[in-house]
């Protein structure tokens, strides 16, 4: 008699990248555990100084904060704002990705942290008065979220998994809200009080977010190959180019005003986000590689007749976008505490900043962690879920109290 993972292709395919997730994982740990060493027995930070003292960890904190709410951001408005049922099969991947993300942002930043070891004070001794202190606080209450909607996945509770995902949409514009806001206080950055960076990253999350909903589609969908999942990307696919020009549109937008304004220490430090040494990064890989080249494919696309030629325009289009999107807080922090002040006379204050290789280790180390818990998600939670979905009925009856919708199953087993 055939196993259920026998007559599903998904779970052979699942199998394949569960296994490929953590052999990468397991090797990036191990390479990157050097790093990790250096920075918690010797206090090795890099190219971090007392001038320029946040640089690639607190860009990757950032870029995995507006990862992890970004996408369920956007999951929980295409699924409930936008009707897109389809996206319900996608719930469980969307949930792990997020919380990887999540437990990435948090390791990136304790690397960061003078005194790592006392990240708990705020918990046992929280002073709400701190952006800090609710910082903590919101990533706390967010996994808590993620945790229980995989739970629910897991068992097939459709009504919990609807409630969780109200929570999560105020529980993550919150979260965004207070990282933009941590930098927004800052008096002595008039780049970051300009930016308007919650509204910033709020729409920021939502670009990001879109892309990786549409990714994870196009990679972990279980309808794959389907006339359903060629449908369901294309319409993703329209949904992250409207997100796109909207991103487009504030930056744009924001830009002109600071420009106009003309306030000196803003306008100097634009021109150098915009032409100084660290224009590389905005240009060719922001600009360019994460929104230009993405714009063309996703307007290629719509002309191709082909759905496998689509879907790798649609796929190199999502990500190009995500990956180059860590651009888009390094150019936030770091150009604005590399600026020299005029004030600044001491010629051998150093503002300068580029990651040694100490900084880079710590990021394998990260992302091998977030390969290895996604891995381990796949193995505890989508395969077993995905297994009973194949075996339950597709029958169900409504109790009082819940609707049709939340009793109809994720998935349709004759799809498969």
């Amino acid at each position: 008699m055939a196993t259920a993972e026998s007559s599903s292709p998904y779970l052979t395919r699942t199998s394949k990248l569960f296994r490929v997730s953590l052999i990468l994982g397991i090797v990036a740990l191990v390479i990157g555990a050097f790093g990790v060493f250096q920075v918690l027995v010797f206090g090795n930070l890099g190219s971090l100084s007392t001038e320029v003292p946040w640089g690639l960890w607190v860009g990757l904190y950032e870029y995995f904060v507006l990862l992890e709410v970004g996408a369920v951001l956007s999951f929980t408005l295409l699924r409930y704002g936008g009707g897109l049922k389809e996206l319900d099969k996608l719930g469980p991947i969307i949930m792990l990705t997020a919380l990887a993300a999540l437990v990435g942002a948090l390791v990136s930043i304790f690397h960061d942290l003078g005194q790592p070891f006392r990240v708990w004070m705020p918990i046992l001794r929280p002073d709400f008065g701190s952006l800090l202190t609710w910082m903590i606080w919101l990533h706390l209450a967010y996994m808590i979220i993620l945790v229980i909607e995989l739970w629910a996945y897991r068992y097939g509770r459709k009504d919990i998994v609807k409630k969780m995902a109200y929570i999560s949409l105020p529980a993550g514009a919150a979260l965004v809200a207070v990282l933009g806001s941590f930098l927004s206080v800052a008096a002595a950055r008039p780049l970051w009080n300009d930016l308007l960076l919650p509204v910033v990253y709020l729409i920021s999350a939502f670009v990001v977010g879109t892309g990786v909903v549409l990714l994870q589609h196009l990679v972990f969908s279980p309808v794959y190959g389907t006339s359903e999942y060629h449908k369901l990307a294309h319409r993703l696919g329209r949904w992250f180019f409207s997100w796109i020009l909207v991103g487009i549109f504030t930056a744009l937008t924001i830009s002109l005003v600071m420009t106009y304004a003309e306030v000196p220490a803003t306008a100097a430090i634009l021109r150098q986000m915009l032409f100084g040494e660290y224009a590389w990064t905005l240009w060719v890989f922001h600009v360019g590689l994460g929104i230009l080249l993405p714009v063309v494919l996703l307007f290629w696309q719509e002309k191709m007749q082909s759905d496998r030629a689509r879907k790798y325009a649609l796929g190199g289009a999502s990500g190009l976008l995500v990956l180059n999107f860590l651009m888009v807080p390094m150019n936030v922090v770091i150009p604005a505490l590399a600026y020299r002040y005029d004030h600044v006379r001491d010629t051998l204050v150093r503002f300068e900043y580029f990651p040694q290789l100490v900084e880079w280790l710590v990021m394998v180390f990260v992302v091998g962690l977030m390969l290895v818990i996604f891995a381990l998600g796949i193995l505890l939670v989508i395969q077993p879920f995905y297994r009973v979905a194949l075996q339950t009925p597709t029958a169900t009856t409504t109790t009082p109290g819940t609707s049709e919708d939340d009793t109809e199953p994720l998935f349709n087993n004759e799809e498969q």
